[in-house]
């Protein structure tokens, strides 16, 4: 019963773990930069950007302009959906390790927790329909 009170917080606050837009491009240029075998340091000389700037987009860290992605798209001989779409598969954690995860993250959490415990079936679920409003 605790675990479905915890589970609702967590799902009501909307704190799912997402990737970013900078992150999933940063992957997705990384891995297209190693399938057509160049080098971040191609990359930069094709498009005029430093090494830097083009290890900061690989390690998600920042995010080209538009014009530079079509640059990109011309080296790698791709589409920009390519880059910018998220092909990861989604990690699915069990939820009693996000609950725990959470929980000991969040003393507010902690202490809700410990007030739940003490608390009978029929008190948790009005607490939960008290929650939902």
């Amino acid at each position: 019963m605790y675990i479905h009170l915890l589970s609702y917080i967590y799902q009501e606050r909307g704190k799912h773990t997402m990737r970013t837009t900078k992150e999933i491009f940063g992957d997705n240029l990384r891995n297209l930069l190693i399938a057509r075998n160049k080098k971040q340091a191609d990359l930069a000389k094709f498009t005029g950007a430093t090494t830097a700037t083009v290890s900061y987009w690989c390690n998600g860290e920042a995010m080209p302009r538009a014009k530079m992605i079509d640059k990109i798209c011309l080296f790698l001989h791709c589409s920009v959906e390519d880059l910018t779409t998220d092909h990861s598969k989604p990690v699915e954690y069990a939820p009693q390790d996000i609950i725990a995860e959470q929980i000991n993250e969040n003393p507010r959490l902690m202490r809700l927790m410990m007030y739940a415990m003490q608390m009978s079936d029929e008190e948790l679920d009005r607490l939960i329909e008290e929650i939902k409003k």
